[in-house]
């Protein structure tokens, strides 16, 4: 006989032997000993999970003349016609290929007759979900009242796509993906069976390869088997799948992280000529981003640079990538997303590098300053010549976010809800502005900002990050960015001023105390102003008349 695959060689023949599904064998095999068999049954989940073989096994057991506990026994008459595919009393149908009302019309034409060799007559029909309209229109009464000898089986991998009215009618059972260690003990038997010498690690890795299928793990097994010659080594499954070791992936990222693009790319290429797939790469990058995470949610950091990336980095960096795999779904030229996929990440870590402290001011330096500022004001006042007047003078509330409440003030004393509502309904768009011209800067800034008060000439924006809005009071050249954004959107010029969420409450609520105590106007005193404008220098003064 010519060779058989070995998911063919190793398909399980009883309950026992099938690996992952136990809620699934167990409730069938009371179900048989119990005497307490359904008419239907709908059999669903991911590819390769053992729905076709359950089915055979049940068809088995159910016609089995010397089942034990539920379990065919696999040596009598029947069970070794089903197990050969003679059996004329079990059918098998691919929806695929026979999804037409004929089709289903001629099962329903001889449902009725009785079997010729079993207890029952048993109908598999894989890919249900391929059926049309019609087909299900025409299997929709014989599940209903099916003879007494009749059984259908229904498997699909997309039960989404199956009429609620044939669901209703079938016992429902749900097959889950096999997990990592049942498929690799699993591989590990089957070489063991073949005579195979192999590495765990190489066993690991086709487990994973195949996303909780055991059919594509055996598959796999079968490819690098015949690839490495009665050995199964790391290599060979890398070789066969065209996926990329996690030595390799530690190189790439380590170039990636150092911002050597050049080195990076050819790396890259260096891949590419070793026979292995962008796609497949783009996989295992996010695979191997994962491995990282958990070993910094269990301490266990390996070498290489991506372990001094912080975490919230590796994860944006997992968004990108993921990014680059749906839009190299689509695409004509993979290779070309790949490369600008290395730009954005390397890009991605510099920012991060920088961090917020390029924006930030001197605090103590600031502080240094105010402390003079506040000595000079009280010789000031001490000197009956430059005294203040007997009305207090307003000064400049000073907090740790250094924000100006004197330009505070002057938005609030113009303000209006028709500007605020407009800027409100309109700032959802400046945002979505700023990200569509991947201005980097700018969205970290602005997406968590709001406006709060707008006159027609200023605006005041409230941040949930004190920083930000140290930044948009301090950095004129971010302020214009967004002021100019602004403008775009609104159609109208405005002076942007910065609040903290963490300060504007109080903000709020001390400008409305001081409006109920104190006039409208208030005098200056020269001397005062002259200080601060040589202590702060003009731009940094401004003056309310």
């Amino acid at each position: 006989m010519s060779y058989q695959a070995l998911y063919r060689v190793f398909r399980s023949q009883s309950f026992e032997e099938v690996v992952g599904q136990k809620h699934v064998t167990t409730t069938l095999k009371n179900a048989i000993a119990r005497n307490k068999i359904s008419h239907a049954y709908l059999f669903n989940g991911p590819r390769g999970t053992g729905k076709t073989s359950i089915a055979k096994i049940f068809a088995k057991a159910i016609n089995c003349t010397e089942r034990h506990d539920g379990e065919p026994c696999n040596e009598c008459p029947s069970c070794l016609s089903i197990t050969n595919g003679t059996n004329s009393d079990v059918i098998e149908i691919d929806a695929a290929s026979n999804n037409g009302v004929d089709e289903i019309r001629n099962i329903r034409d001889k449902v009725k007759y009785a079997p010729g060799e079993s207890k029952y007559k048993v109908y598999i029909i894989d890919e249900v979900h391929m059926l049309t309209t019609g087909a299900f229109n025409a299997l929709l009464k014989t599940l209903e009242e099916p003879p007494a000898h009749a059984i259908f089986i229904l498997a699909t991998t997309e039960p989404h796509k199956i009429p609620p009215t044939i669901i209703s009618r079938c016992q429902r059972f749900d097959f889950k993906a096999i997990s990592t260690p049942d498929i690799v003990d699993h591989l590990a038997y089957v070489c063991d069976k073949e005579g195979i010498s192999y590495e765990q690690a190489a066993l690991e890795f086709i487990a994973q390869s195949a996303e909780g299928g055991m059919r594509d793990a055996l598959s796999i097994l079968d490819q690098a088997i015949a690839f490495g010659e009665e050995s199964l080594t790391l290599q060979h499954v890398l070789n066969v799948t065209g996926s990329v070791g996690k030595d390799e992936l530690r190189q790439l990222t380590d170039l990636i992280i150092s911002h050597d693009i050049r080195g990076a790319f050819d790396f890259y290429h260096q891949l590419l000529g070793d026979g292995k797939e962008a796609n497949r790469l783009v996989n295992d990058l996010i695979y191997f981003l994962r491995d990282v995470i958990v070993d910094f949610a269990t301490a266990d950091k390996q070498a290489g640079a991506i372990y001094d990336v912080e975490l919230s980095t590796i994860y944006e960096m997992i968004d990108k990538i993921n990014d680059t795999l749906v839009s190299m779904r689509f695409a004509v030229n993979m290779n070309l997303h790949f490369e600008v996929l290395i730009v954005k990440l390397s890009e991605l870590v510099k920012v991060k590098e920088k961090g917020p402290a390029a924006d930030t001011v001197d605090h103590s330096y600031i502080d240094e300053r105010l402390k003079a500022f506040e000595e000079k004001l009280a010789a000031v006042q001490l000197n009956p010549v430059a005294a203040a007047p007997s009305k207090p003078v307003k000064k400049e509330t000073k907090t740790k976010n250094h924000f100006s409440m004197a330009q505070i003030e002057t938005v609030l004393d113009n303000a209006n809800r028709e500007d605020l509502t407009y800027l409100q309904e309109n700032w959802q768009s400046l945002i979505d502005h700023v990200k569509q011209n991947d201005q980097r800067a700018l969205v970290s800034l602005m997406q968590n900002s709001e406006p709060v008060a707008a006159s027609s000439t200023h605006v005041l924006i409230k941040f949930s990050d004190d920083i930000h809005s140290d930044i948009v009071n301090k950095d004129e050249e971010k302020r214009q960015q967004i002021e100019s954004i602004v403008y775009t959107i609104i159609n109208k010029k405005v002076k942007m001023v910065g609040v903290p969420d963490s300060q504007w409450l109080q903000v709020r609520h001390n400008y409305i105390q001081n409006r109920k105590t104190q006039p409208a106007e208030q005098p200056k005193n020269d001397d005062i102003i002259k200080t601060a404008e040589e202590l702060f220098g003009k731009d940094t003064i401004n003056i309310i008349d």
